[in-house]
């Protein structure tokens, strides 16, 4: 599937990264010369920095064909206009704003923000395969280096430890952690702990394909996923145990956004069968600056019982889960010395109530079931280290930080496009 089909999936989304987008109409007499607005309000009473992405009608596309892809900025905004579906024309724009409490920004695009940033680049997805070398069995031998490539249809040959893809499967990042998930039938979602804010994932696993388990200048692999999904990876629930994607016709892999404020990965699974269904499924995952959760957007080709995503059982850390009612959003999570440097690792899911069926523990996972009617939902996977600078330190901290991104996503920033 190419990118431009892949907008399709795109333009459906109305709701990006916890951000409620509200279309504005053309008023009585515009024309296409006239200011095109952001109107960005924050309902509420704490003072907050987001990215909030907008994804544009064909409509609202065509109103706004003068501006060019690209960063642009003004005292304390910065807009990313995106090209989706690479035709020419912005598609998407991501925008960093800084709200008061209870406030509403406006935002002239022709008159306000002005082209380029001194804004470092805060986000990264990449995925960089083996070149120079030849397939013998299982195993990628004799490879000359690594490149970067934009998407992938993983070979048939593939599995865990065959030393094409580099860090083993796709990685994504932004200046508090990174992550990365294995592009084989482990299906997992690691963790890189970051000891620095900058971007990194470029330089991992270049040094040896297996040296981001010791620690470095700028961090390390500081999750075991072992048997289980890691931190928010999926499978499916049956007869007690969890499945992963061991059997499936193709998987593709694609980097759909590599940019400033926010990047992208889109991964399609075509016939993943387990012992009770096949079907297809659809998994975006994004990252955010100035967010260390994750939206995982998920879409099946069918209704599947069962279908389940999750986080590692270890035995040093303690389970936490919120109280709801029958609306809104909840999380489960874990937290202790659980990281792999032997301190404290704070991980969780957040999900909608109303996507899920039940949350238990399985043998190596704290599960979160979704319901066997629900074929199209998000939910939000994270991990917080204590070595991050300015990192989460205690229990008590991260709880305070899952309830105060509970509220975000309850009340989010709304944001106006007007003509």
């Amino acid at each position: 599937m190419n990118r431009r089909e892949k907008s399709v999936w795109s333009q459906m989304l109305v709701l990006a990264c916890g951000v409620a987008i509200v279309y504005g109409c053309a008023s009585k007499g515009a024309t296409n010369e006239e200011a095109n607005t952001l109107v960005l309000t924050n309902p509420l009473d704490v003072s907050r920095e987001e990215v909030v992405t907008l994804t544009l009608s064909i409509d609202q596309q065509a109103k706004m064909a003068k501006m060019k892809p690209g960063m642009y900025q003004t005292a304390d905004t910065w807009v990313e206009a995106l090209d989706q579906d690479e035709n020419g024309t912005v598609d998407q724009l991501a925008v960093r704003a800084q709200l008061a409490p209870k406030q509403t920004v406006s935002i002239d695009l022709n008159k306000d923000l002005i082209s380029g940033t001194d804004l470092p680049k805060k986000t990264q997805a990449e995925l960089s395969i083996g070149t120079g070398g030849t397939w013998n069995g299982r195993k990628y031998d004799d490879k000359t280096g690594f490149e970067r490539v934009q998407q992938l249809r993983v070979p048939d040959a593939h599995t865990d430890h065959s030393y094409f893809i580099r860090y083993e499967g796709p990685g994504w990042e932004n200046e508090q952690l990174g992550y990365r998930f294995y592009l084989d039938w482990r299906n997992a979602i690691d963790i890189f702990g970051k000891k620095v804010d900058t971007l990194v994932l470029q330089t991992v696993g270049q040094d040896g394909f297996d040296s981001y388990h010791e620690p470095s200048p700028w961090g390390m692999d500081i999750l075991k996923a072992g048997k289980s999904l890691g931190v928010g990876s999926i499978g499916q629930y049956i007869g007690g145990a969890v499945e992963h994607f061991k059997q499936t016709d193709s998987v593709t892999c694609e980097i759909t956004t590599d940019g400033y404020l926010g990047s992208q990965i889109d991964t399609r699974y075509y016939g993943w069968t387990t012992s009770a269904s096949t079907t297809d499924l659809s998994s975006t995952l994004r990252i955010e600056t100035g967010d260390r959760a994750v939206e995982h957007q998920i879409q099946l080709s069918k209704a599947v019982e069962g279908f389940c995503t999750g986080l590692v059982k270890h035995p040093k850390a303690e389970k936490m889960e919120s109280l709801v009612g029958t609306n809104g959003w909840a999380y489960i999570a874990t937290y202790g010395e659980q990281s792999l440097a032997g301190d404290n690792l704070g991980l969780a899911i957040i999900y909608h109530v109303k996507d899920v069926d039940y949350v238990k523990v399985s043998d190596y996972d704290h599960l979160v079931v979704f319901k066997p009617t629900t074929k199209k939902f998000s939910y939000y996977l994270l991990g917080a280290w204590e070595q991050e600078q300015n990192g989460i330190k205690t229990k008590e901290a991260f709880s305070t930080y899952l309830k105060e991104k509970i509220e975000r996503l309850k009340e989010p920033v709304t944001v106006q496009l007007a003509f």
